[in-house]
This record gives C-alpha cells, structure tokens and sequence, in this order.
C-alpha cells in the first residue's frame, strides 16, 4: 500500500495511548476531560477497540501529499490524466486478476456514473489535486502550473484500496444514489455554498445534527455511505477542485461524552481517512466555532503530529461572526450556529435547475455568494490557503 505517513510517529502515539490506560479512573467519563492523559483514557473507553489516535495521525500528518525528486511532472491535465491512466493498467498488470491489489483497480465502488461522470474525470480530479508549481523558490502568480502525475498516483492509488475495503458497504443497498443516502442527507444536515471567491464552503453544525436519528434510526453502514455520497459530490465540483474547500465546522460547545458517543469511533476514523487522507479535495482552511475545552486538547496532541500546512489551516474562531468576514453572510446557511444566514438551500440542488438559467459559474443565483470587491476586515492569516 502506498502511503506518506510517518509509520514510526504512528507506532509512537500507539504506545502513549496504551501507556495512558492506567489513568481510566482519573477522570470520570462523564465529565469533561481537563487534560490529555484523561482525554486518552476517555477515548480508550468509548474507542470499541479503534485507535484513534493511530489512526488520526495516519489521516492527519502528511493529507497534501508530497512531492519527490523522481516524480513524474506534466504540463496539462490532459497529459496527467493519459499517463495516470497508463500508471493504474501497469500496476494491475502485476497481479492476479483473483487478487485484491488486481480488484481494486475496477472501482467497483465508485459512484461516478450516479454523478453522471466517468472514471476519466475522477482520474482527472486527481490530477488536479496533484498540481503544482515547479519552481517553488519564486513566488510568481503567473507562473504555469504543472502537474505531479507520481503524486496523483499515491493519491488515487489510497482511493482505490479504501474503495475497495469497504465496497460492501458502499455498495449495501444498491447503487450510491442520492435517494439512496436521503434519509442519512437530512439527518446530517450538511449544507454547502459556493462564497464569491469561487472557494467551495462546506458546512456542519452539530446543534443541527439529528442526533437521536443519527444514533438510533441510521445504521453505520447508512452513515458512511452518506459520507461517501457527499464526498464525491465535492470532488466532483469544478470550484472545489480547482480551488479546495473551507469547512466551516460549528460545535456548539459539544460536550465530549456527547461527542464520542454520536457515532462509533471506527466509523469516525474512516470518515476522516476519506474525506481528509483519500479523496482528491484540499482543505484550504478548516474554521471551527464554539468549541469545548476538549477540543483544544485533541487538537493540542494531534498538532505535535501535524504538518505545518495543516496546523496552519486549521483555526479557531473567537467569535462567530469572524466567519461572516470570511465566506459572505449570504454565503452562510440559516440558523448555522449564532449566525443568521441567508443560504436556504444546499448546493446539492443546484443540479435540479436548467443550465439556462445558471450563472457563469455554473450555478443558479442563490447557490453562489456575491463576488467580493472589498477588502475582508477579518486578519489576513485567517484566509483560505492558496492550493
């Protein structure tokens, strides 16, 4: 399996959770965690035998990706994409068609086609996750971008084995439809916009999860595909390839046993392994709002983990309506934490209305914010991350 993950930094959160094990009956699990050792006890008890922070660290040390010296640079995306293909067919070529590494190249999981697209323009997104300046010395706008083709195949390469690893899942009850996933959609409640920058913004506010729906109604396998459903839908948006998505994540103050016990931990981990370590989306910046004590503390250990890009594009907000300053209020869904927004509908629906009435980029006024002319008053550090 091909990966870009620190396996010795891994091995060495494992052994500080299990050391921490002693440390259960420090703090009781129905109260907050005040301190990293009983924030690890805590999540020992609740982990139904996943380590999260094994697994955390996988999905979170290295996401970008890196770029090698022996790596394989393209001017076009056209040019990646046709040597992406011919990359996939001689590594399936090694195998025995019986065999896993062989299967997994026939994205039997995939749900392209129910996006109406086909395994050239997944392969393409890829390739697009994968650009590149040459010359990182120089800081120059109107230098052409090239294309990491090597990197592209890393990527898709984890895709293609988490696919398949849970392709009965995926896979469960039929065809990934979007009426397939409804149900599991409006428990959720995820809403997404397009701000006037052209940047994709993903939204999820926990106080508008159906909590009792999500843990009692939905099974596990209804959530993960849900997941799987809404991940590709961004993958496959023009803006978020080209420009990576923000994701605007309210807590509204989740106390932790809240917290651990909506989903099993296992089904948490590989929402994050997807979203965040396999799909070909970059996260230009993750803004998260009232978030309890204990979070700061999760982020406090996993930062000793984290590259600085992505320690960088990971912040809190002080106050709610930092977020206003920084995706547009009509950019932000109603009742999204403190903030009264103005976006009533998900961008999902946006594919409902005729291509004649959309706008220049795509899309049907009230799904895209108005372009922003002025200049933002929120701090300049604050922005999204150029991909």
């Amino acid at each position: 399996m091909s990966t870009e993950s620190n396996d010795n930094s891994m091995t060495g959160a494992a052994e500080v959770v299990d050391d921490k094990t002693s440390a259960a009956a420090a703090e009781d699990h129905h109260e907050e965690p005040k301190t990293a050792t009983g924030l690890m006890s805590a999540m020992k008890k609740h982990s139904d035998g996943t380590n999260v922070f094994k697994e955390s660290i996988k999905t979170f040390s290295n996401p970008f990706g890196t770029d090698k010296k022996t790596d394989i640079f393209v001017s076009t995306k056209e040019e990646g994409v046709a040597l992406l293909k011919k990359m996939i067919a001689t590594d399936k070529g090694k195998y025995k068609e019986s065999s896993k590494k062989f299967q997994k190249w026939n994205f039997r999981s995939s749900p392209h086609e129910q996006f109406d697209k086909t395994l050239d323009d997944s392969f393409g997104a890829f390739v697009q996750w994968a650009k590149t300046k040459p010359n990182k010395e120089e800081d120059n706008e109107d230098e052409e971008l090239s294309f990491n083709v090597s990197k592209a195949f890393r990527r898709v390469e984890q895709y293609a084995e988490w696919m398949e690893d849970h392709a009965d899942e995926v896979m469960a009850d039929g065809p990934l439809t979007a009426t397939s996933v409804q149900q599991a959609l409006k428990a959720w409640n995820m809403t997404s916009s397009i701000d006037g920058n052209g940047n994709y913004v993903w939204f999820l506010d926990l106080k508008q999860v159906d909590r009792t729906a999500v843990k009692t109604t939905l099974s596990v396998t209804d959530s993960l595909r849900c997941y799987v459903w809404y991940g590709h839908f961004v993958m496959y948006n023009e803006n978020a390839q080209t420009n990576g998505f923000i994701m605007a994540a309210s807590f509204g103050k989740l106390r932790f046993i809240e917290a651990m016990t909506l989903v099993p931990m296992k089904l948490g981990v590989k929402i994050d392994r997807l979203t965040i370590g396999v799909l070909p989306i970059k996260m230009t910046a993750c803004y998260i709002s009232e978030p309890s004590a204990w979070v700061d503390i999760v982020r406090s250990i996993l930062g000793v983990f984290m590259s600085k890009k992505m320690k960088e594009r990971v912040i809190v907000l002080k106050d709610f309506h930092e977020l206003e300053g920084i995706v547009g209020k009509d950019c932000i869904p109603k009742k999204f934490g403190e903030l009264e927004g103005s976006l009533e509908v998900d961008l999902r629906h946006n594919n409902d209305r005729p291509r004649h009435e959309k706008n220049d980029f795509g899309f049907y006024p009230g799904f895209i914010c108005k372009k922003k002319n002025e200049k933002s008053d929120v701090d300049s550090t604050m922005q999204p991350n150029v991909v």
